[in-house]
């Protein structure tokens, strides 16, 4: 057992070196190019967990027909594709949020500009167009181009209801599910397209991904109240100083009475951090959103009964399980 799982590991840290490779990769020497590669390889050295291209590569490892002499070059383009587009949508998130840190380091809208910052996402977009065009898949094409659809929604979404305290859990969740579940959900269901032989488990991969996202997604917002600033990489109470009423704050009103909530009301339009953290402590709010995460990472692990048990298959529910549990 020992011996299969540093196996597994062997394998899945070669796929992953790959993806790294594939992040770093230089098109041209053309100055203007070597330039904006400057730039956006300050975004990508940055780190950041790689959830999303390590959820492909163990999704496609997990599946019963992956064979690495057709597959390995196939799985670690998309999952570098997927990365890509990740984190051009985090330049341009930081542009929006006129955010001055990122992972602990200082964004590129920070050190470069907006405008600067607004091109490297860009470009950053078309490496991951590069990338997902390898393995000549345009069923992997067509999925990237829906969730690419998704995560603008989702950004619009939340630009439409910044400041709105009166958002339902409904829309709180169809959010989160644009911003974040989405890429999970391409992230872990794209191999089984890839994978012809294995059709058939794309669907529940994608709803793993989603629940995953899930999960993942209201345990950040519960970290932006809960963490300091040197666990998130970013200053704390960012959802708050920019409008954006999360679920520890929607559970907080809704579990106000009148005259609370309307103090809450007050303080949220002020961004007053501590008195909005003492209200989601008064109501337990935190206790009700890890209630949620739990049920949505529990969900997303029921999903994987369709595969049979590996070490790759481990690996996807211990994504699950660390995402609630994670601290920063």
């Amino acid at each position: 057992m020992v011996a299969d799982t540093i196996a597994s590991e062997t394998l899945i840290n070669k796929s992953l070196e790959r993806v790294e490779e594939l992040l770093s990769a230089t098109y041209t020497q053309h100055q203007l190019e070597t330039a904006v590669n400057a730039m956006c390889m300050h975004v990508i050295n940055a780190g950041g967990k790689r959830i999303r291209p390590r959820l492909a590569v163990m999704s496609a490892l997990a599946l019963p027909h992956y064979n690495e002499e057709l597959h390995y070059e196939k799985i670690c383009h998309i999952a570098a594709a997927f990365e890509m587009l990740h984190t051009a949508t985090l330049v341009h998130d930081d542009v929006i949020d006129k955010a001055s840190m990122r992972r602990g380091q200082p964004t590129l809208n920070d050190t470069s500009g907006n405008h600067a910052a607004v091109l490297a996402g860009d470009y950053l977009f078309t490496r991951c167009f590069d990338l997902i065009a390898y393995p000549e898949e345009f069923g992997v094409i067509k999925a990237l181009n829906r969730t690419l659809s998704e995560l603008v929604v989702g950004e619009l979404y939340q630009l439409e209801n910044e400041g709105n305290s009166n958002i339902s859990y409904e829309t709180y969740y169809r959010t989160i599910y644009a911003k974040t579940g989405v890429l999970f959900e391409l992230s872990a269901s794209a191999p089984a397209i890839i994978i012809k032989e294995d059709s058939a488990l794309e669907a529940p991969l994608r709803e793993y991904g989603r629940q995953l996202g899930i999960a993942f997604q209201i345990k950040d917002d519960m970290l932006d109240y809960s963490a300091d600033a040197e666990a998130l990489g970013k200053d704390p109470g960012t959802d708050l100083a920019d409008g954006r009423i999360t679920l520890p704050v929607l559970i907080a009103l809704n579990r106000s009475n009148e005259q609370e909530r309307e103090q809450l009301l007050e303080d949220i339009k002020e961004a007053n951090l501590e008195a909005v953290k003492a209200a989601i402590a008064r109501t337990n709010a935190m206790q009700e959103c890890e209630r949620q995460s739990q049920e949505a990472c529990d969900k997303a692990i029921a999903c994987l009964d369709v595969l049979e048990d590996s070490p790759y298959k481990q690996g996807l529910i211990a994504v699950c399980k660390k995402a609630v549990a994670r601290n920063s």
